[in-house]
């Protein structure tokens, strides 16, 4: 008899937790089609740079601070007083932008080699899904690592969640913006 009545239960929980675990994903995916709700990202993506409008592959990286981006050619001058840089960007299609862009500050990174280096930052805009922002960059060789364009939690906090299991969950969709 004791057996009956614990199958009799068993048998009236399951539906339970079957309507359960349907209305909990209903919720969040009304929840997540709300405006303002935060999108998730895979932990690598499809970034659109401004200027040059250039679509290259990035890494998003919660454990980063500043984003970092693959640069060539980098040549510092003065324009008006002011420290500038010019480098060139390889987008995903293969084609080559030269941008050029006032310096804000020299950032003093650790590598992930562990060693401290001076890297020249600039301000670009980046798009990712239809997330766009106008955030500091460092630029750097990145040649030796898997994805040209690194973007760190300035960029990344209260704006995007990443799942690390996933990957192009967001193509860039955002309306064309000019950087300053």
């Amino acid at each position: 008899m004791g057996s009956d009545h614990s199958t009799n239960s068993v048998h009236s929980v399951a539906p339970a937790c079957a309507a359960l675990i349907l209305l909990l994903s209903a919720a969040w995916a009304v929840h997540a089609s709300q405006p303002g709700t935060v999108p998730v990202a895979g932990w690598v993506e499809r970034v659109r740079l401004s200027p040059g409008d250039v679509v290259l592959e990035a890494k998003l990286d919660t454990g980063a601070r500043t984003s970092s981006l693959h640069a060539v050619n980098l040549q510092q001058f003065e324009r008006d007083g002011k420290h500038w840089v010019a480098f060139d960007v390889v987008g995903d299609d293969g084609r080559s932008v030269r941008i050029e862009r006032p310096i804000v500050r020299i950032a003093r990174i650790k590598s992930a080699l562990g060693t401290d280096e001076a890297r020249p930052t600039v301000t670009l805009g980046m798009c990712i899904g239809r997330v766009y922002r106008v955030t500091e960059v460092n630029l750097v060789d990145r040649n030796s690592l898997t994805k040209p364009l690194l973007v760190g939690r300035r960029f990344l906090k209260g704006r995007l969640l990443v799942n690390l299991n996933r990957r192009y969950l967001l193509e860039p969709a955002c309306k064309r913006k000019a950087v300053p």
